[in-house]
């Protein structure tokens, strides 16, 4: 996008990394790190920083239930940015799992 800061990439990739990583979406991930800070410390020293805990990062879920993916998207504030990815997601004929995959 023209204009956008270069650790945006960064950025929507750490959202994606995250949430493959825990297995649940980084809205998720952003209210585990509300309730627990420790928690967000512990992985962001885990993950060698590459973690992004904010909302943005969303599981993509084939029609078996199976995480096959991650989008990560990052722009706009993360409920936005989620808002992108699940319609991404959705349009490609898939399910998103913004919090934990049931």
């Amino acid at each position: 996008m023209p204009g956008a800061g270069i650790v945006r990439f960064d950025i929507a990739y750490g959202k994606a990394w995250g949430s493959l990583g825990m297995g649940f979406g980084t809205r998720e991930l952003t209210e585990r790190a509300a309730k627990n800070p420790a928690f967000i410390t512990v992985l962001a020293t885990v993950s060698g920083g590459r973690m992004v805990p904010s909302p943005g990062g969303v599981l993509v879920v084939n029609a078996e239930g199976i995480v096959i993916g991650a989008v990560g998207i990052s722009g706009d504030i993360g409920d936005n940015d989620e808002l992108c990815a699940i319609a991404c997601i959705e349009k490609a004929g898939l399910r998103a799992a913004p919090k934990t995959v049931e």
